[in-house]
């Protein structure tokens, strides 16, 4: 459908959601998927020029989650009271600058610094600008726009991966950083001329708020127009008293404390027999999750407002049955391993779809971000600490085993959570 503008002219044109759309795509397939899904890349050249291990470099990540956390509940109130450009562009920007500083990193500090702050950047395109500006563009197909979007976090990973890779070869780590750099730069504009906070911004209303006025008006409700759609929903602190709160804060938890499956598939493959007779394997595996992590957020995107709880869950467990066949299955042939990695990539893309549609469901449009905020917190958690404990268990017990099958375990409590969710939470949504 075509938006309605609310200038006096009535013009119609392409409604300018799809250029914040494209805007977000840009952000999020270049310095988001640069910085965090193809950072490891950087870790044994980085490892071998400051003379640590490559345990040790990657410990950037956890640098990188640990600003995210503090940074938070304050990423969450600038979108709210700072336009929405500033917030994005501005994420961008921080990214580029940052990775002109880690090619010039010399030493070890230096190096955990530019993690730090390249968290700040990374988690508000990651965990909050996207759902936020979309739900506020889209009421209808707001989960498909999302998914659209978090798609390209795999696209870009895939693609500067292998980019990356090879130019590191060619010019070295330093180089490639600087590169990056520019590469980040080109979406500074982008962002700054392609995105709004909000449809009144452009004068225009949200998209499908007509066919939402017309179902209300069918059913014998008022219409209060687009700030009416806004406006929609439950303050922070009664969201806080919820049952749905705790519940969507866990689930944050427990699936990205479960996302440390992809990073180690490559480390994990390379340790079995099939692997060392195919050196390529550990690798091709991990790029079979991430074509399966795109395909996912595109169809749980797609469906999240028709299937929520039971897309989830069904994708939750498809997840845990890729993780065990990885386990028990995998050592046995390779097909067995891209079988695993393929369906545990279903389940890591439904993170960063469903978690903002089932906090949109629960508690509505009028405080999301502040509320998303505190529960990417639990996201940031997760992720900050599932590195250090499954890390250590398998340098304490030379073993995979136990944490595939404590993934696997863990996954079917969130799915008992997803179920609890469907029970027990009142859905809000306007859609």
């Amino acid at each position: 459908m075509e938006a309605r503008s609310g200038s006096s002219n009535g013009k119609q044109g392409v409604f300018f959601g799809y250029l914040v759309v494209f805007a977000l795509i840009c952000a999020i397939g270049m310095p988001m998927a640069i910085a965090l899904d193809a950072a490891g890349i950087f870790y044994t050249p980085i490892a071998k020029t400051l003379h640590v291990s490559s345990g040790v470099a990657s410990y950037y990540t956890s640098f990188l989650w640990g600003a995210g956390l503090i940074a938070l509940p304050f990423m969450g109130k600038m979108l709210d009271h700072v336009d929405s450009r500033v917030c994005v562009a501005g994420a961008c920007l921080v990214i580029t600058l940052d990775f002109i500083w880690l090619s010039f990193a010399t030493e070890l500090w230096a190096y955990f610094l530019g993690a730090f702050v390249m968290g700040f950047g990374v988690v508000m395109l990651n965990l909050m600008a996207p759902s936020t500006i979309i739900n506020r563009w889209f009421v209808e197909r707001a989960g498909f726009f999302v998914g659209l979007v978090m798609a390209f976090a795999g696209v870009g990973g895939l693609v500067f991966s292998t980019l990356g890779g090879w130019l590191i070869l060619q010019v070295g780590w330093q180089a490639t950083y600087r590169i990056f750099a520019a590469i980040c730069a080109a979406t500074v504009p982008i962002c700054w001329f392609c995105i709004r906070s909000y449809p009144k911004d452009k004068g225009l209303e949200p998209y499908g708020l007509e066919e939402l006025e017309a179902a209300e008006g069918a059913a014998g409700k008022g219409t209060g127009g687009a700030k009416s759609c806004e406006d929609e929903g439950i303050t922070a602190k009664q969201a806080y008293r919820t049952l749905a709160f705790p519940l969507i804060m866990a689930l944050a938890f427990l699936m990205n404390f479960c996302m440390y499956t992809y990073y180690i598939i490559p480390s994990y493959v390379d340790s079995l027999a099939v692997g060392a007779a195919w050196p390529m394997l550990g690798a091709m595996a991990a790029s079979c999750a991430m074509g399966a992590q795109i395909a996912s957020k595109l169809g749980m995107g797609a469906l999240s407002s028709k299937v929520p709880y039971l897309g989830t869950i069904c994708c939750i467990a498809i997840g845990a049955t890729g993780v065990l066949t990885l386990c028990f299955l995998g050592p046995g042939a390779a097909g067995f391993v891209f079988l695993g990695a393929g369906l545990y990539g279903i389940f890591h893309g439904t993170t960063n779809v469903m978690l903002p549609e089932f906090s949109e469901f629960a508690f509505g449009r009028a405080h999301y971000a502040h509320i998303y905020s505190r529960i990417s917190m639990a996201a940031c958690a997760g992720n900050l600490v599932t590195g250090f404990i499954w890390g250590t268990v398998i340098h304490l017990t030379g073993s995979y085993v136990i944490v595939f099958c404590g993934i696997a375990c863990l996954m079917a409590v969130a799915a008992g959570v997803v179920l609890l969710l469907k029970l027990k939470a009142k859905r809000l949504s306007p859609t």
